[in-house]
């Protein structure tokens, strides 16, 4: 399978301006999906990650099968001028990641959305995976007042998807959580809520399956892919 890796530095009040003209709200990952969607269409990276650091420019990164001809080719003929100049297609960096293979020692890098989808009554809703878990306890233990820890339940929420994808987990250590609700809307239309939690996880594994670890990371982990969740960003593993 053919992945590529792009980078773009956006011009982040130019895309919070383009949203707002839009009509798209407050929420930050849904302009980052539609503004993506219209400067690059079906060949928008996803997953993607927006890396908004203190002191330093904005990053998006993301994986996708399109080349740089093809992105570029599909945004200077479709794309509005004011996506592209938000956007910064200028900045457009390509490239071609090598094979993975078994063996192979990793560190790694995500922001995640712990998500359990489930089924009553014939409807399908998606629950934070904590509230899942402490809703298991409580029926396991006939016990109303147990206490988990969320952390914990999200570290394994994250290490049972990279094994499901091909991994052997060594460590998932928590490094940031929130929280946050919005609500997109568009002229007198209110879109779906975007909300649940917001997890950055980092840690280290060994690829036991290429072709399964590769296609995980082109489809991403978890849900809300298109909205900047469930990039594994792959980083050199420590020597301990």
């Amino acid at each position: 399978m053919d992945l590529n890796m792009i980078r773009l530095d956006p011009d982040v009040a130019r895309v919070t301006r383009w949203a707002t003209a839009e009509g798209l709200g407050r929420d930050d990952d849904y302009a980052w999906h539609a503004i993506l969607r219209a400067g690059l269409g079906e060949h928008a990276p996803r997953p993607f990650r927006v890396l908004e650091r203190q002191g330093r420019p904005a990053q998006l990164l993301g994986y996708a099968s399109a080349d740089r001809d093809e992105l570029v080719t599909h945004a200077q003929t479709f794309a509005d001028p004011a996506v592209l100049e938000a956007l910064r297609l200028d900045t457009l960096a390509v490239k071609k990641l090598p094979d993975i293979k078994p063996g192979l020692r990793l560190g790694f890098e995500m922001r995640v959305r712990p998500i359990v989808r489930q089924t009553k009554d014939d409807k399908t809703c998606e629950r934070d995976a904590f509230l899942v878990a402490l809703e298991r306890r409580r029926v396991e233990t006939g016990i109303e007042a147990v206490t988990l820890d969320r952390q914990t339940v999200y570290r394994s929420w994250v290490a049972e998807q990279l094994t499901k994808g091909g991994a052997k987990v060594l460590s998932v250590v928590h490094q940031a959580l929130r929280r946050r609700k919005a609500e997109r809307r568009k002229s007198d239309r209110v879109f779906a809520r975007i909300d649940g939690p917001d997890v950055v996880v980092k840690g280290a594994i060994i690829v036991e399956d290429a072709k399964a670890f590769t296609a995980m990371m082109a489809r991403g982990v978890g849900r809300h892919r298109a909205f900047g969740f469930g990039m594994i960003l792959l980083v050199p593993a420590r020597g301990d």
